[in-house]
C-alpha cells in the first residue's frame, strides 16, 4: 500500500482554492477534472470544523463517486484522516442487503412453502425494508460528515421532517451539473434532487458547487447552480425571469437563442462566486491524440437508414421512431448496428463497428483498452466477441479500479454514465475507445478524462468510431460547438494565478 500524500503535497493553484472555499459562505467551482477538487473541499473543511466555524457536512455525489471516490480521499491524504465520516448508501448491490436477500428467498421457499414468484417478492419486500433500515442507522451515525449519492437527497429531506431538523450547515454538491434541468417537481409533485437543494438553502449557512462541465449545453444551464447557490439573488427567482432577461424566446417559446452581450452579463454576475482555472495550471499531462475510425456501412444498409431518417419507419427492421426527438436516439443505435424495437428487443443490423473495434484491440497488441458503450445491444454483442472483458459498475467497483489500475483487466467496457465522473483509472491504460457516441458534452468530455488525467505517463488514444453517412458524423461537430461555448464560461471565470 502506498504511503498517504501529506498536506504539503498540494499545488499552489489548490492552496489558493482551499482558502477561497474558507473564506466564501457560497462558492461555485468550475474546476477541470483530475485538478483535486475533492482533497481542496475536504482540506477546507477540515480546517472550518477545527475552527468550530462549521458543525456538519452533507456531500451529494453520483453513486459511484460517492462510493469509491470520496472514502478513497480520506486514505489518500495522511492530513484528512482525522476527519469522521459516513457513507450513508444502502443499494442492492451492498454485500450485505444482497445475502439478506438470498436468505429471505431461501426462507421464504423452505420455512413459508412459497412458489419461486411469491418467494421473490417477499424478498423484494424484506429488501426494501432492510434498505430503509440500514439508511436510518447511518444516517443516526455522529460523524462530521455525511456522504450520500444524488438519488438520496429527497429520502435525507424527508427524513429530518422537510427542513424542521435538518443537521447539515454545509452543503457539499459533486458534480452540481445535475442540477441544469432545474426542475422543482417531478411528474407526481415530488421534489427533485433540485427542488430540495433549493428548499435547503435556508438551513444552510455555506454551500459549495463543485462541476467540470458547468453548462454542458450553453449558459442556459448555469440558472440551476446560480439558483442552488444564492437562491436566485445573481440570475433571477425563476427560470422564466431568467430567460425572459437574456434569452431572446421563438414562436411557441420552442426557438431561444442568448440576447446580445448575454453570456458577458451573467458571467459578470456569476464573477464573486464562480472560479475556474486552466488545466495547464494545475498539471502537465502527456498529449492526448483523437482520431477518427471511419467504418462504411453495406449499401443496402444505408440505402434502408436513409429511408428511415427521412420517413422515421423502417419495415425491414419493423422499428417506429414516434418523432424527431426519438428519431435521433434510434439513428444513433442503427449506426451502432442494431435498434430497439416497441418490444424492447433488439433487431441486429450490422456488425461494421465490432469489425472496428475487433481491429483496434489487435493493434493494441495486449495493451489495456477501455471502451466506451453506449446501449444493452452494444455490451452484449461485445462481451460475446471478447469473453474476458470486464464490466465496470458490475460487482465491486473498487476492486475493479484496484484490477484495472495494477494492469490485471486487458479490455474494460464502460457507459460514460457509469464511469464518467470522479472515477480514477488513469493508471491502467492510455487507449480509449468510443463505440457508441453520445452528444452530452458533460458525458463525452468526463469519459476523456478517465486516462488523460494526472499520474497518466503516455500519450492518450482516444478512437471514435464513426459510421460514414449516418447521424454518426454530426456528434463531433456538435460537441466541439458545445465545448467551444463552455471554454468561454470557464475562461470568464479563470483564477489568474498571477493575482
Amino acid at each position: 500500500m502506498k504511503a498517504p500524500r501529506k498536506r504539503s503535497d498540494l499545488l499552489r493553484p489548490q492552496i489558493r482554492f482551499v482558502n477561497k472555499v474558507k473564506r466564501l459562505r457560497t462558492i461555485i467551482l468550475a474546476l477541470p477534472m483530475g485538478a483535486g477538487k475533492t482533497v481542496i473541499v475536504l482540506t477546507a473543511l477540515l480546517d472550518l470544523l477545527d475552527d468550530r466555524k462549521v458543525n456538519k457536512v452533507l456531500v451529494v455525489a453520483p453513486l459511484l463517486v460517492a462510493s469509491a471516490t470520496w472514502p478513497d480521499e480520506f486514505e489518500e491524504w495522511e492530513h484528512l484522516r482525522d476527519l469522521t465520516w459516513t457513507l450513508v448508501r444502502a443499494e442492492d448491490d451492498d454485500d450485505d442487503i444482497a445475502d439478506a436477500r438470498r436468505d429471505d428467498y431461501q426462507f421464504a421457499r423452505d420455512a413459508l412453502d412459497l412458489p419461486i414468484d411469491q418467494a421473490a417478492a417477499y424478498a423484494q419486500r424484506m429488501s426494501t425494508r432492510r434498505k430503509e433500515w440500514k439508511r436510518r442507522r447511518l444516517i443516526r451515525r455522529d460523524t462530521e460528515i455525511h456522504i450520500i449519492n444524488r438519488e438520496m437527497l429527497p429520502w435525507v429531506w424527508e427524513y429530518f421532517g422537510r427542513g424542521k431538523r435538518w443537521p447539515y450547515d454545509v452543503l457539499v454538491v459533486d458534480e452540481a451539473s445535475m442540477f441544469k434541468n432545474a426542475k422543482m417537481k417531478t411528474k407526481l409533485k415530488r421534489l427533485t434532487r433540485f427542488g430540495v437543494a433549493v428548499k435547503a438553502r435556508p438551513f444552510i449557512s455555506r454551500c459549495i458547487l463543485l462541476t467540470g462541465t458547468p453548462a454542458p449545453k450553453g449558459i442556459m444551464n448555469l440558472w440551476g447552480l446560480a439558483k442552488v447557490a444564492d437562491g436566485g439573488k445573481r440570475l433571477g427567482r425563476s427560470m422564466k425571469a431568467f430567460k425572459d432577461r437574456w434569452f431572446n424566446q421563438g414562436y411557441m417559446r420552442w426557438e431561444i437563442e442568448p440576447k446580445d452581450g448575454a453570456e458577458e452579463d451573467i458571467m459578470a454576475r456569476l464573477g464573486d462566486i464562480m472560479f475556474s482555472l486552466r488545466e495547464e495550471d494545475v498539471v502537465q499531462l502527456p498529449p492526448r491524440i483523437d482520431q477518427t475510425v471511419k467504418v462504411t456501412l453495406p449499401r443496402k444498409v444505408l440505402q434502408e437508414y436513409k429511408r428511415f431518417e427521412r420517413e422515421l419507419v423502417s419495415e425491414v427492421y419493423d422499428v417506429e421512431a414516434v418523432n424527431r426527438g426519438v428519431l435521433h436516439n434510434k439513428l444513433l443505435q442503427f449506426a451502432n448496428g442494431s435498434m430497439y424495437q416497441e418490444d424492447g428487443k433488439d433487431v441486429w443490423i450490422h456488425d461494421k463497428k465490432l469489425e472496428a473495434l475487433e481491429a483496434l484491440i489487435e493493434d493494441a497488441n495486449g495493451a489495456p483498452v477501455l471502451v466506451a458503450y453506449s446501449f444493452k445491444f452494444d455490451l452484449m454483442r461485445i462481451r460475446k466477441a471478447f469473453k474476458r472483458a470486464v464490466v465496470f459498475g458490475e460487482g465491486d467497483v473498487r476492486k475493479t479500479k484496484t484490477r484495472w489500475n495494477n494492469g490485471d483487466i486487458g479490455l474494460m467496457l464502460a457507459h460514460a454514465a457509469s464511469v464518467g465522473h470522479g472515477q480514477n483509472i488513469q493508471y491502467g491504460g492510455s487507449i480509449s475507445v468510443w463505440y457508441g457516441l453520445t452528444p452530452d458534452l458533460e458525458l463525452y468530455q468526463q469519459f476523456n478524462k478517465r486516462l488523460h488525467r494526472r499520474g497518466q505517463r503516455d500519450t492518450v488514444f482516444n478512437y471514435h468510431i464513426v459510421a460514414e453517412g449516418t447521424y454518426d458524423e454530426k456528434i463531433l461537430p456538435l460537441l466541439s460547438e458545445r465545448g467551444a461555448t463552455q471554454d468561454r464560461i470557464l475562461n470568464s471565470v479563470r483564477l489568474h494565478l498571477t493575482n
